[in-house]
């Protein structure tokens, strides 16, 4: 049986957003379509929606004008706009991933020390986590804002990590995504990879540390970890 205590003495936690934490593409993919109608360009499916992302907001919208054949000379006014749409209804059809909301439960009342760490932006990753009520399980999250590196870049990741106060504990990147494994490998983290995030290639291929089915293993993966 395992003793979550102990493994919450060995390891902090820092958690991707979209993918990992939350299903964000229904939103994403909304906010995308509505400027992309306004352009008189065709729409995304969710489907595309889910493999633009993970390298933060304005690679996606370059990847979706670069998918329906829109100009590139528009791409910042289609942020702008996008950025917009997106930041007035970000948690309207975003949902909780699996498995999620009961685990951080547990580890909470472990005391395990987590943070969030993403390539959205920040002020968005915020309101979602307090529109979605997970903001309670985390010391501090870091998003993308002016200045800052993204993911795979470990400077957020090693800031997250800092601000959680890791202590003698081994920070521990979880996501779903290469960005999350080539993040933790530039950061010196271990990395735990979830199925059913946004990644075309299948986890196991990607270098994570370990690989779990869904959120309800992560405890076994530490274990794996610790051993």
């Amino acid at each position: 049986m395992t003793n979550y205590r102990d493994l919450a003495s060995r390891f902090s936690l820092v958690f991707d957003l979209d993918g990992t934490l939350i299903d964000s593409a229904p939103d994403l993919q909304a906010a995308v379509n509505t400027v992309l109608s306004s352009h008189g360009l065709r729409r995304i499916s969710i489907e595309e929606t889910q493999t633009f992302i993970g390298d933060g907001m304005p690679k996606l919208c370059e990847r979706a004008l670069e998918a329906t054949g829109g100009s590139p000379e528009i791409q910042d006014a289609f942020y702008d706009a996008f950025k917009k749409r997106y930041m007035g209804a970000p948690a309207v059809k975003t949902k909780v991933m699996l498995a999620v909301r009961e685990t951080l439960i547990t580890a909470k009342g472990a005391a395990f020390a987590m943070g969030v760490c993403t390539n959205k932006s920040e002020p968005v990753a915020e309101t979602i986590l307090n529109e979605l009520q997970l903001m309670s399980f985390f010391t501090d999250y870091v998003g993308s804002m002016p200045g800052r590196a993204l993911k795979p870049d470990p400077e957020p990741l090693l800031l997250c990590a800092e601000r959680i106060g890791t202590g003698d504990r081994q920070a521990v990147l979880v996501g779903d995504s290469i960005a999350d494994v080539k993040a933790a490998r530039n950061a010196g983290m271990p990395c735990i990879l979830v199925r059913g995030g946004y990644t075309n290639t299948a986890p196991e291929l990607l270098g994570a540390d370990v690989v779990i089915d869904s959120f309800d293993h992560l405890f076994e993966a530490l274990e794996k970890l610790a051993a």
